[in-house]
């Protein structure tokens, strides 16, 4: 069991009952929880959810031609591109990691994930699909080269000339912090958010107890023992090499997680990240920056980082590797 090192008191107001909201955005489905009144109203409140996802899809998909994404990278070279606070609060979260991380998650990989049938272009699995043959430099990425800045409350950021933004490595997270928020503008507290995986839980259930949540598994490893999480304050998100992936003329199993510095897909023997944090954004950015800096560099990082992590490696025996802030959450 993990639990984080202090837990609130306080618990549901006596009388309080659980509801249950959910729906599909972001090509997933988003499930909320919480504890509110008796005879509350919900449509105002999933009103409110569905809001604030359909803004994260309008800002950050590249999908949506009209998005800040797409916008960008359809920009004119040596140009300022104007963008939401929305979506340069992100962007400045997904530079952080970028310099933290060495360039293991870059926001500028469009192209990359495009190339090899991931993105919005061309998918893996459609017909005339040819993936990159060998490893290729990365091509007009470049997380160095943006530039962002602010005047009067706007936001611009600069388009050196033939750069794309990705942000699918962290905006699911960004969400998920977004329906917490805005539950929390409700004044519900008590609350357990779910987008695709990603998690956030505040507060207690009327027994006391905090949101037990488990772990995701890596599927087939086999021998490892389960994990419970208290998500009071806390956000997990997972990142893994098993998921959307497909085969390739030599065998080779190409997952959908790019190295930005490599050019390919990742091919180590680090199967899967789980990082907690009290932003699930940050949270859903390190699982993918842990995952492909791999079974070495991953873990140290995370302990100089301080970053709660749980790392499962494939090979050469299936094993888990707990950061120390990680083993600071154990509790038998």
């Amino acid at each position: 069991m993990l639990l984080p090192a202090r837990i609130d008191p306080v618990t549901p107001v006596l009388g309080e009952q659980l509801y249950a909201l959910d729906g599909l955005s972001m090509g997933t489905r988003w499930n909320v929880k919480f504890y509110g009144p008796r005879a509350l109203d919900c449509a105002p409140v999933r009103r409110g959810l569905e809001a604030r996802l359909a803004e994260v899809v309008a800002r950050m998909s590249p999908w949506e031609p009209d998005s800040d994404v797409c916008r960008f990278g359809r920009a004119q070279p040596a140009s300022w591109v104007a963008i939401s606070p929305a979506c340069a609060q992100v962007l400045i979260m997904a530079l952080d990691v970028a310099r933290a991380s060495g360039g293991a998650f870059d926001p500028t990989a469009a192209a990359l994930v495009r190339a090899w049938g991931f993105g919005a272009g061309l998918r893996h699995d459609a017909p005339g699909f040819v993936p990159p043959a060998g490893v290729q430099a990365p091509a007009n990425i470049g997380w160095q080269d943006l530039t962002l800045r602010e005047a009067s409350g706007d936001f611009e950021v600069w388009q050196p000339g033939g750069l794309e933004l990705d942000l699918c490595g962290i905006a699911k997270g960004f969400a998920v912090d977004q329906l917490a928020d805005f539950l929390l503008d409700c004044g519900l507290v008590h609350h357990l958010v779910e987008v695709g995986g990603e998690l956030r839980g505040s507060g207690l259930k009327p027994n006391g107890q905090p949101w037990w949540v488990q772990l995701e598994g890596v599927p087939g490893a086999n021998g490892l023992r389960d994990m419970a999480l208290a998500l009071h304050g806390l956000s997990v998100a997972t990142s893994g090499d098993y998921r959307h992936i497909f085969v390739d003329a030599q065998g080779l199993r190409r997952s959908h997680t790019m190295d930005p510095r490599s050019g390919e897909p990742i091919g180590h023997g680090l199967a899967s990240v789980s990082v907690l944090h009290p932003s699930c954004c940050l949270a859903d950015a390190w699982a993918t920056a842990l995952l492909v800096l791999g079974p070495t560099a991953g873990p140290t990082l995370a302990a100089q980082l301080g970053l709660a992590a749980l790392f499962v490696l494939r090979e050469p025996n299936w094993r888990e590797v707990l950061s120390p802030a990680l083993q600071g959450l154990t509790a038998e």
